[in-house]
């Protein structure tokens, strides 16, 4: 079989890394390995769009890496943990009672346009050649300051917000935002940042890329279940 070269798009599933995604598609070709890589991390537990390179296709990925990005998600508000989504420990907590979704609307629109953000201390990002989760992980203190990055947010908006009565008592209330953002942008900070603005703390519980570029999730994206199929693959790589 011909090996071609291209790039296509995987709904990603929760709870697999982005690069066991790759090593487990580069274990269905034995004969001829396959070179392959992606145009951006996601979190194990986000989901969604996930831009592949095959081949030559590789030398694709950074205009993907450097393109806009479309991202849905949900934070819990009043909790705050130390990796800024559900796999963290809880580290601060804050009030919520005074959290209304037109107060939110309001606090959200002062994080539009190029901002300030802090990476979050689990990231990938490199610090004095050693990614930062490895310090996280291990208890080690960083050998310098996080310092804030300039991102763009090209649009930011509320698509729900629940208060805790609507769920029951012992919930805590939650939000859901829609974010078109640049390259760079870690949405955990993010929500966040948007918990500390209300007054508040808050986390991720669940995010979803649903654009990258020319990739929309459903519309051009394989299910993760047919990638187990060689021929899926490369009939995407074909369309696009």
């Amino acid at each position: 079989m011909m090996i071609p070269h291209g790039l296509f798009a995987i709904n990603k599933p929760r709870g697999l890394s982005s690069v066991t995604i790759l090593n487990k598609i580069k274990k269905l070709q034995t004969k001829n390995k396959l070179k392959l890589g992606h145009g951006g991390t996601l979190d194990p537990l986000a989901s969604g769009v996930l831009v592949i390179g095959v081949n030559d296709g590789c030398k694709r990925l950074q205009e993907y890496i450097n393109c806009n990005k479309t991202y849905e998600a949900i934070g819990i508000l009043g909790l705050a943990t130390d990796t800024y989504d559900s796999e963290g420990k809880i580290i601060a907590t804050g009030p919520t009672k005074h959290i209304t979704k037109e107060y939110i609307s309001q606090i959200i629109s002062k994080f539009t346009g190029d901002i300030m953000q802090v990476p979050p201390l689990y990231s990938a990002l490199r610090m004095e050649g050693r990614r930062l989760y490895e310090y996280a992980r291990e208890g080690l203190s960083l050998p310098k300051d996080l310092q804030p990055r300039s991102v763009r947010i090209n649009s930011l908006s509320l698509l729900n917000f629940m208060t805790n009565e609507a769920v029951s008592a012992a919930s805590y209330p939650t939000f859901k935002i829609r974010v078109e953002c640049g390259r760079g942008t870690y949405i955990r900070s993010l929500v966040h940042d948007i918990g500390k603005e209300l007054g508040s703390a808050a986390y991720v519980v669940e995010l979803i890329r649903i654009q990258q570029g020319n990739f929309i999730l459903k519309e051009n994206t394989l299910e993760w279940d047919e990638c187990s199929n060689l021929n899926n693959i490369f009939e995407a790589l074909n369309k696009n």
